[in-house]
């Protein structure tokens, strides 16, 4: 039997299941068959509002918490986020992978109990979600220009995802999506989405009245871990403007580094 055929049984089992009341177990077990992982989290998001959560595995109350953390706010600087923001297509990816240059240049994270971690893929972890974890996402294409994210984590210390797993993910990433696409049909029509705190258009409106537009762009940038070098490539402007920029908003905002700056941001998700 081939390594396909192997994993044939367990998709058409999901997709048999996909309307009743355990099919994120089903279709978990077989995303299972293909790559093995230890946590799940999914969430559909959108461009004009926070993510709506769709199913994880978490345990504990720390953990717990963490998720709802990520759906009240931290999900506004997450790679992935922000990656479907610039168009990101469809398929397999691994996080570190998304993440921008300089995305934890100093420690910004403290004020959403965040703290930095080394040791960790991309350098923090929010308070209460697990160590040592090493995250594989589906991203998973839905009408209206949504996307919906199946976060796989793994233990770093045991491997964490090889090459031939993150393969056999996409060769099965038809499948997948073929499946969580009815599940969620399904779940829109039967009403039983848990639908997240909107925080719609915060970036847009932080610093507004203060800042110049160019300014805010500019401060949006920092925020999401870009370095200046980054900010100058995506704006179409030099390294010394860009600097210059930056001074002029720290001194509006009465602040001096990009931790302040960060803080400053938070305080406005609930001010």
């Amino acid at each position: 039997m081939t390594d396909t055929a192997r994993w044939i049984d367990p998709f058409a089992h999901a997709l048999d299941r996909f309307d009743q009341p355990d099919s994120v177990s089903a279709l978990l077990a077989a995303i299972g068959s293909v790559a093995r992982f230890h946590l799940a989290l999914s969430v559909v998001h959108r461009k004009n509002g926070g993510p709506t959560y769709v199913f994880d595995t978490f345990s504990g109350p720390k953990a717990k918490r963490a998720v709802q953390l990520f759906i009240a706010g931290t999900y506004l600087l997450n790679p992935f986020y922000n990656a479907y923001l610039a168009g990101l297509p469809a398929g397999i990816y691994l996080m570190r992978d998304l993440a921008p240059d300089e995305y934890l240049g100093s420690d910004l994270h403290r004020g959403l109990d965040i703290r930095r971690h080394e040791d960790e893929e991309l350098g923090y972890r929010t308070h209460g979600w697990p160590e040592g974890m090493e995250e594989l996402l589906i991203a998973i294409e839905l009408p209206n220009g949504e996307m919906a994210e199946i976060s796989l984590s793994r233990i770093r210390s045991e491997g964490g995802f090889d090459a031939a797993s993150i393969a056999r993910l996409r060769e099965a990433h038809p499948m997948i999506a073929a499946i969580f696409r009815r599940l969620w049909t399904h779940l829109l029509r039967s009403d039983n989405t848990p639908q997240a705190r909107p925080i719609d258009h915060l970036f847009s409106d932080f610093g507004r009245g203060l800042l110049s537009p160019r300014e805010r762009e500019v401060a949006l940038l920092i925020l999401k871990g870009h370095s200046s070098e980054s900010i100058g490539y995506h704006l179409g402007i030099s390294i010394a403007t860009v600097k210059t920029h930056r001074q002029k908003l720290y001194a509006k905002l009465n602040l001096s580094t990009q931790q302040e700056l960060f803080s400053t941001f938070l305080r406005s998700l609930n001010p």
